[in-house]
């Protein structure tokens, strides 16, 4: 999985162009120019349009609920405010809140049960009447009867109301319950027949009158029959009845006789509807909007949004070029805050401006940025949190740690520069941001282990505390709960470093930048590689640590990365793994190799190591800045030894240039101290006597060699660094041939 990632983001690099960035030479090309510029318009552009901060195309100092009235604004025309969709749904559904479902009570039903009843009860009479008088009326014919006539009755039930004696009574109290508490207000056939509304109103509409009621009161046929036990069992209390066969006979007369009337109640919605207005209100010329000193409201800030919005349309009129002014003079303050970042990189940073993926890594971290305060942005608005939760830190750690600090400090003034525009000239986020980053590019300033990311976090969070403090205490009206906004930033400066720790790796790979985390992590002498080569080839392993240490010391002296030059240096020669015993530090004593083959062949296979361990490194993803030591630290010089050799032979002496080192020649300082420093100690182990004098000399006679031989001309190393670096490779190998004292053999003590 590991190689699959490491090859895809070699094509990513290919595609994007990038190199180490120590290995870019100058590019002036016009195609390299037009593509700067290029960059710098379209991410101008896609700021300007993608990071809409408060409004697209709203004027920048147009104020807004909540804030004070700088001046007083008139109205230059007539403004007619519209109510919004919200606003006409909540009036609609206010009208059918308003009007309640309309019910018609069917007194023909009431009249219909009572008829019934009459009817029963006669039945009965007559019956029991004609069983006394005629035998051949038995009780089981007249229940036929009865049962014809009355099919909803029980046979059980009938057979009851037959040897029933008080019938008066218990028709009395059925018509009284049915009356009184059961079509007193009517029966619906059941509840799920009234659509479900926030509106507990209906009204029922009877035969000459109406009256409203709270919808909890209307009772279904099932409510209706428990409504009718209640009754009774009240009655019972009285009279001493039997409920249960009361309950019997009167459950069957309750009717559903109350119907919604949805076509009306829909007629009448219908005709409030229509009545309402979609205005909300009309502002006459000359009237007063604003008026300074003055807290804005809601409503006012509607009709200030609305006269914006009438002037934004009578432009577009007048030609399509009034609509997009708002937005082209976004354009062009955008495009001038980062013009401002491309001339300082272009007087005071040119190795950044002459690197289009360097602007372009550059750019994306500012995309980043912006990206995550707009996401910010969002959620201040939609939970109403606080500014102080913008994770304006990233941009000076990431810019600081990538590049240094200078041009971190200068990122975050542009940044501030642009939060400050976009967000309406919003001053406190601009010198929020001024403040909050600066502090982080100065805590950023020396990052060499991921450790010290909890450095930034405490310094960041520690600012932003006390900013806070400082900003809500000297305001006239001071936040009430700016402690929950302390407490917004100490987690905003906690959180913001980590995201970085997580993004640095990405724009360190992709970009080839390498940064002190990652060379301090290659500087592990259990790094794979260098293990490897401390196994296979010691001695190259150990020529390697001295020319580390001397790299290094030369480095500090001039004022170059010394941390860079050390690990360039442990590097420089693991391509000698793959055939350790073909290099004279690995032979150890026994006879070489070479003596077998020709010259050429000999130096064929000694320049392949340079080759060789560039593969290697790509492999186990070293950074190209690492990786160019192994192809720099040689340069294009000649492999004397073979080339005398091969004279010797015969061969001509124009033939150089096929015993040269394949290049190319050192392009930084660093690489060119490794170059002097690997010729160096290679040469002080063949002093046979090694005495300070002849060290001097040794050194200086290697440095006018490689200085002569124009080996060092694409590296900006002075003469006056020349003289710095002897004196630090004098330093280091006169240390490390001292001599000691010969300590006596057990044999001459005993003399």
């Amino acid at each position: 999985m590991f190689s699959i990632l490491i090859k895809f983001k070699r094509r990513i690099k290919r595609l994007l162009k990038v190199q180490s960035g120590e290995r870019q030479l100058p590019n002036t090309s016009m195609h390299s120019k037009t593509f700067k510029f290029l960059m710098l318009i379209l991410f101008s552009v896609l700021v300007s349009v993608l990071y809409q901060g408060e409004s697209l195309y709203d004027p920048l100092d147009m104020q807004k609920k909540g804030e004070i009235a700088r001046e007083d604004i008139l109205a230059p025309f007539e403004i007619t405010v519209y109510k919004t969709e919200r606003e006409l749904r909540e009036e609609k559904e206010d009208v059918e809140l308003a009007i309640p479902f309309l019910i018609d009570y069917d007194s023909s039903v009431v009249r219909s049960v009572s008829k019934q009843i009459n009817s029963l009860a006669m039945l009965i009479d007559s019956l029991q009447l004609k069983v006394e008088l005629d035998s051949t009326l038995t009780e089981s014919l007249s229940v036929q009867i009865i049962s014809d006539k009355f099919p909803m009755l029980s046979q059980s039930a009938i057979e009851s109301v037959m040897m029933d004696d008080s019938l008066s009574l218990l028709f009395g109290h059925l018509k009284t319950v049915l009356q009184n508490n059961i079509y007193e207000i009517g029966v619906l056939p059941d509840h799920y027949s009234l659509p479900q509304s926030r509106n507990n109103n209906i009204l029922i509409r009877y035969d000459k009158s109406q009256r409203i009621l709270n919808r909890s009161r209307l009772m279904s046929e099932a409510d209706a029959n428990l409504k009718m036990v209640e009754a009774l069992n009240l009655l019972s209390a009285k009279d001493s009845i039997d409920v249960q066969y009361y309950h019997r006979i009167g459950k069957v007369f309750i009717q559903p006789n109350l119907h919604i009337n949805m076509d009306d109640y829909n007629s009448q919605v219908a005709e409030q509807i229509k009545l309402i207005s979609n205005i909300k209100e009309v502002v006459e010329q000359n009237d007063i909007v604003l008026s300074s000193g003055k807290r804005i409201t809601e409503q006012q800030a509607r009709v200030l949004r609305e006269m914006v919005r009438i002037q934004q349309a009578q432009a577009a009129e007048n030609g399509w070029v009034g609509t997009f002014i708002p937005l082209l003079a976004r354009m062009l303050l955008i495009l001038s805050a980062f013009t401002s970042l491309y001339l300082f990189l272009y007087y005071f940073r040119k190795d950044i401006y002459r690197s289009n993926p360097k602007l372009l890594a550059l750019f994306l971290v500012f995309a980043l940025q912006l990206f995550l305060v707009n996401l910010a942005e969002y959620a201040n608005i939609g939970f109403e949190l606080s500014h102080y939760i913008y994770p304006i830190a990233l941009l000076p750690i990431m810019v600081t740690i990538l590049f240094d600090a200078e041009v971190g400090i200068l990122s975050t003034f542009v940044l501030a520069f642009l939060l400050g525009v976009l967000h309406r000239f919003d001053f406190s986020i601009a010198f929020m941001t001024i403040i909050i980053g600066t502090a982080a590019c100065f805590t950023s300033r020396h990052v060499r282990r991921r450790s010290e990311f909890f450095r930034i976090m405490y310094s960041t969070a520690f600012t932003f505390a006390i900013f806070i403090l400082l900003m809500e205490n000297l305001k006239l009206t001071p936040n009430e709960e700016y402690f929950l906004d302390i407490g917004y930033g100490i987690i905003n400066g906690i959180i913001v470093p980590l995201l970085a720790i997580g993004m640095l790796p990405i724009f360190e790979s992709i970009f080839s930048i390498t940064t002190d985390i990652t060379l301090l992590e290659l500087s592990d002498l259990n790094h794979p590689l260098l293990k490897r080569l401390s196994l296979e080839a010691p001695g190259t392993y150990h020529h390697s640590i001295i020319v580390g240490t001397l790299t290094e010391s030369a480095a500090k002296a001039i004022g170059a990365n010394s941390l860079l030059a050390r690990v360039g240096a442990y590097f420089h020669d693991i391509g000698k793994i793959e055939i350790p015993e073909y290099f004279v530090e690995n032979q150890l004593g026994l006879k070489s190799k070479h003596e077998e083959l020709t010259p050429s062949m000999s130096s064929i296979i000694l320049s392949s190591h340079v080759k060789k361990g560039r593969l290697l490194g790509e492999e186990a993803d070293i950074p190209d800045d690492v990786l160019s030591f192994i192809e720099e630290h040689h340069g294009t010089m000649v492999q004397s030894y073979f080339y005398n050799k091969a004279i010797e032979q015969g061969m001509d002496e124009d033939s150089a240039n096929k015993f040269r080192y394949p290049g190319p020649k050192p392009q930084i300082r660093e690489t060119g101290i490794a170059m002097l420093a690997d010729a160096v100690e290679a040469a002080s182990r063949t002093l046979d006597d090694p005495k300070p004098a002849r060290i001097d000399s040794l050194i200086q006679r290697i440095i006018n060699d490689r200085f002569e031989s124009g080996e060092l001309d694409e590296c900006p190393l002075t003469l006056k660094d020349l003289s710095k670096i002897k004196k630090a490779f004098s330093q280091i190998l006169i240390g490390s041939f001292h001599h000691r004292i010969k300590y006596p053999s057990k044999e001459d003590v005993s003399r």
